[in-house]
């Protein structure tokens, strides 16, 4: 049985990014991949479903549009204040309306809002994820689903990051690599 979910996942690219990742053309299709997941992983939890993940542009603001769509309770965890997150993580894509969507996902239930208040630091995202799966753990065993390329992350506490933990936890996480949504 699974207790909680825990989502991780590439932000969408930058218009300048050098490599592309997760460029904005592949938004719907890891929507839909990310709904899929979830609508495999909820036969297996309790009645009240809950999973948590942190609310960059990209991956984490559609995990919790699509699991709030299938009755999920979700917990957005930042590793510092909104405003200062929205300049790190979430702002510089014209297209996608990611600050609109992030503040209408922080504004929804505050009691669903949880600011680690870190210092701004490359170790506060890896803090982050500790404290997801912390949560996570609080209700049992939980799973991790992750949008990534399989690489590793442009710094500590990213994607890469939350995935080796959940497998050195022994979970074995549902991958969504962005390749195979085009």
């Amino acid at each position: 049985m699974i207790d909680a979910v825990i989502f991780t996942g590439h932000m969408i690219d930058l218009p300048d990014r050098p490599e592309p990742r997760f460029p904005p053309a592949l938004e719907a299709a890891a929507a839909v991949a990310i709904r899929k997941a979830l609508a495999e992983t909820r036969t297996h939890m309790p009645a009240e479903k809950i999973g948590y993940a942190s609310a960059a542009r990209g991956g984490d603001i559609l995990f919790h549009e699509q699991a709030r769509e299938l009755g999920f309770r979700t917990v957005i965890v930042l590793p510092f204040a909104p405003a200062l997150f929205e300049t790190t993580s979430i702002a510089g894509v014209a297209e996608g309306e990611w600050v609109e969507r992030f503040r209408a996902l922080w504004a929804k239930d505050p009691r669903d809002c949880i600011n680690l208040n870190l210092p701004r630091s490359s170790e506060a995202y890896a803090l982050c994820n500790t404290r997801m799966i912390e949560l996570a753990r609080g209700h049992g065993a939980y799973h991790l689903i992750a949008l990534w390329d399989g690489k590793g992350g442009d710094g500590p506490g990213g994607t890469a990051d939350l995935v080796r933990k959940a497998e050195a936890d022994g979970d074995k996480p549902h991958i969504i690599r962005p390749a195979d949504l085009r």
